[in-house]
């Protein structure tokens, strides 16, 4: 029997030069959250279509297997959608604005309804709702406008966020052979 690959966090000076470059991109990205959001739009439109096209070839490859028959639609949809993104992205940032202020706001509601069900973590969840919620409410009630800054401004403080992380604790890599890493014990069947 193969034993379970195990993962051990350790940090060497690459995580903290990659950590630091990352701070320094977010701070350039909160100072210029337009054109950061349009960035990250287009990074999304070519991530969205390169990502069709291979799907669709592989739809087109597999035909015989009637289970990736699907991907060629599905791939096509992508491509499409990819597309759009990529030739406006001002469009692109209008939609992801919208779809992330409504998934704010539904997620803040959903947040304070579980507050009150049984067992349930009832000031955190109320806390973590409410701010949920008036950002959906914030994000929702400037639009259109807010598709200026909120993109930009979400990915410069999660820029910020994870470099700041990676150049204090390091990543997660799979553990060394002969090094002692605790491991959780399996459940114990019933």
């Amino acid at each position: 029997m193969t034993e379970p690959l195990q993962f051990e966090r350790r940090r060497t000076g690459w995580d903290v030069v990659f950590g630091v470059l990352s701070v320094v991109a977010g701070i350039i990205a909160l100072g210029h959250v337009a054109i950061a959001g349009a960035i990250s739009v287009l990074f999304l439109g070519w991530t969205i279509l390169l990502g069709g096209l291979a799907l669709a070839i592989s739809g087109i490859v597999g035909w015989k297997d009637s289970r990736r028959r699907w991907d060629l639609p599905f791939g096509a949809l992508l491509f499409l959608l990819g597309l759009g993104f990529v030739r406006n992205p001002g469009v692109g940032m209008l939609t992801l604005t919208l779809l992330a202020g409504s998934l704010l706001l539904v997620g803040g509601i959903l947040r304070l309804v579980a507050a009150f069900q049984p067992d349930a973590p009832r000031a955190l969840l109320l806390l973590s709702g409410t701010v949920t919620l008036v950002l959906g409410f914030m994000v929702l009630n400037q639009w259109p406008v807010s598709a200026l800054w909120f993109l930009g401004t979400v990915l410069g403080i999660q820029l910020i966020l994870d470099g700041m992380t990676t150049a204090i604790s390091g990543r997660i890599r799979p553990a060394k052979a002969g090094s002692t890493v605790p491991t959780a014990k399996p459940p114990v069947a019933a």
